[in-house]
């Protein structure tokens, strides 16, 4: 769940006019002229920047060393080759997120200004007040994966999605940010916009087609549907098949009709 976190600020930074989604940050800050300078924050965002990345969490790979080894997780992604243009493949990466994570940071004159970033615009401004972020060894945060909020806090970031970036009068990103993490990017059956999962294919085919969420660690879920004007939050310590969460969300739903 903590990448749609990080998607989210930079809905905040493209609110602001502060990016643009065109930005070629490998051709900006690492002068890359190659295939690498081709790729964008769009590309980084909807994970189809056509960079190699193994996300298995049951042996030695890239995802592994990252979490587990790796001092600075904002170069683990950034190092591996191109084996495709941009958009012809779509590849969940979590070494994607610190990869903009890093690109974040760069955003900011000082360290200190990235670090009150998520706090002083989104987190605090919410009052979600347990939320912590952590950070890698050298200071960046980890954009991937090591978000931490009671249930409550979850449920204030799946509202503030559900009213499409209004926080109680409060503009905190534009509705069209929802419209496009809400879109379905190419490869991905449907199932993934920018840094959210969609239904967009009837993956819970009970569902509504407009339900998007952030999918967390062993089953962590912020459903938000507008359609049915409600934000469902799953917390646990087991993850659930796609049949399962069909059914528990469908039961709920029943139950407010």
């Amino acid at each position: 769940m903590t990448k749609s976190i990080l998607g989210t600020l930079y809905g905040i930074l493209v609110h602001e006019n502060k990016i643009s989604l065109d930005y070629r940050p490998f051709s900006k800050l690492f002068n890359e002229s190659g295939p690498k300078s081709k790729i964008t924050l769009d590309h980084l965002l909807r994970m189809q920047s056509g960079l190699a990345w193994d996300e298995n969490y049951f042996k030695i790979s890239d995802v592994t060393r990252m979490l587990f080894l790796d001092s600075d997780m904002t170069q683990t992604q950034a190092k591996n080759e191109v084996i495709a243009p941009p958009t012809e493949v779509w590849n969940y990466s979590s070494g994607t997120s610190n990869l903009l994570s890093g690109i974040l940071r760069k955003q900011f004159p000082t360290h200190q200004e990235y670090l009150n970033f998520p706090y002083a615009n989104l987190i605090d401004r919410m009052g979600m007040n347990s939320m912590l972020i952590e950070t890698d060894l050298v200071g960046n945060f980890v954009g991937s994966s090591y978000s931490w909020a009671t249930t409550r806090d979850w449920a204030k970031f799946g509202l503030l999605y559900l009213h499409k970036g209004d926080w109680n009068g409060d503009r905190i990103f534009s509705e069209s940010w929802v419209d496009y993490i809400t879109t379905p990017t190419k490869n991905s059956d449907g199932t993934y916009g920018a840094h959210f999962w969609l239904n967009a294919e009837g993956k819970y085919p009970d569902l509504p087609r407009d339900l998007h969420s952030a999918n967390g660690f062993q089953g962590q879920r912020v459903f938000i549907i507008p359609s049915r004007d409600v934000v469902i939050v799953r917390t646990g310590l087991e993850e659930q098949s796609d049949e399962q969460f069909n059914t528990l969300i469908g039961d709920i739903l029943k139950t407010i009709e």
